[in-house]
């Protein structure tokens, strides 16, 4: 996450704003909060606007590692009920072998090798689908 300063004739704010990829592949950015104007700022955090912007960055900061805790702690809750006996007429078997593979093509940042492939050599296909298929297929 980083800090955003906006000047206006008025006044100058700071937020604090974290960038993202959205679903079409495009880097872009959302505001998380909001600090507040620098004329109020400066009566809180120091005299001048360094000082303001220091404090803005270390706000940044710790907002990033609370973002970071709350991804590690999210987890899945799965009910499983051993009394219970299963229904012939439902699907019991899944097939998930390739998602171990997966988690390992996308920890090596293949994904983001291909799109910048694709946008280089404007590819009219999806090179990452037949890549990932390819490999999962294997």
């Amino acid at each position: 996450m980083r800090v955003i300063s906006s000047k206006s004739k008025n006044a100058e704010s700071f937020y604090i704003s974290k960038g993202y990829i959205n679903d079409k592949g495009v880097s872009t950015s959302t505001i998380i909060r909001k600090l507040g104007t620098l004329q109020d700022l400066i009566k809180e955090h120091g005299p001048t606007r360094d000082d303001v912007l220091a404090w803005a960055k270390e706000e940044a900061r710790l907002e990033t590692l609370k973002y970071k805790e709350e991804q590690k702690s999210k987890a899945v809750q799965i009910t499983f009920h051993a009394d219970r006996q299963l229904d012939y007429d439902q699907q019991v078997l899944y097939r998930g072998g390739y998602l171990f593979l997966q988690s390992i093509y996308y920890s090596l940042a293949l994904d983001k090798t291909c799109r910048k492939l694709r946008d280089k050599y404007k590819f009219k296909y999806d090179i990452n689908a037949i890549l990932s298929d390819m490999i999962f297929a294997r």
